[in-house]
């Protein structure tokens, strides 16, 4: 786990219901977790990013690299993935404050923790799409008031990068679609949460599953 610089305005669908919202994933499982165990392969950097089970929690209020506290991702060591099918199911905290909202994404074609895609979703609703390229940002999408979104309870975020084009789905509704051309090699993909402002004691982000797919047949 690696600490990462914040991208204020948040991503897309976090698709989680109660149950088991990624229903609906394309092909076969090359890797899935609910976080029973710590055997996952996650790239974890306690206290900030840890696994309690059943969650991988996101800390954002203690621990932090000095002038960066408000961001943290996970990546995942032991899977690669390209052509595939990506959902992270998890809770989002309350905002802080109408102007510091917490996030949570799910970051794909990453080939470390300087050069990915975002996908996230922030808890008031406001769905984006980046491209961090050498530690760089850049907004591909933004869609306010996402559809699909729960503002309380889990949500999903699911992120299909088949047939040259990233499609955004939160809780099964469409977010967005973007044409992308996919990346030469299998990548690395992972879990990112953040907080506009960081304070004291705030509530961690709770991660519930992770699944990837990846063909155009169970």
């Amino acid at each position: 786990m690696k600490n990462v610089r914040y991208a204020i305005v948040a991503f897309i669908a976090l698709g989680v219901g109660p149950v088991c919202a990624c229903d609906g994933q394309i092909g076969k499982v090359i890797f899935e977790d609910t976080f029973e165990d710590d055997s996952g392969g996650w790239d974890l950097s306690p206290p900030n990013t840890i696994i309690k089970p059943p969650n991988l929690l996101i800390s954002l209020s203690e621990g932090s690299t000095p002038g960066n506290s408000n961001a943290y991702s996970a990546q995942q060591l032991t899977f690669r993935a390209k052509d595939a099918d990506y959902c992270v199911e998890g809770t989002i905290p309350k905002a802080l404050a109408p102007d510091n909202n917490f996030v949570l994404g799910l970051e794909f074609w990453a080939a470390d923790y300087r050069n990915y895609w975002l996908a996230q979703v922030d808890s008031g609703g406001t769905a984006t799409v980046w491209i961090n390229a050498n530690g760089g940002w850049t907004n591909v999408a933004k869609v306010v008031n996402a559809p699909g979104f729960k503002p309380a309870g889990a949500n999903a975020l699911r992120v299909v990068t088949l047939g040259g084009k990233v499609v955004v789905y939160l809780n099964g509704q469409l977010v967005k679609t973007i044409r992308a051309p996919l990346p030469d090699d299998a990548l690395r993909f992972g879990i990112y949460g953040a907080v506009d402002k960081a304070v004291d004691a705030m509530p961690a982000i709770q991660v519930n599953s992770f699944k990837v797919t990846t063909g155009t047949k169970s």
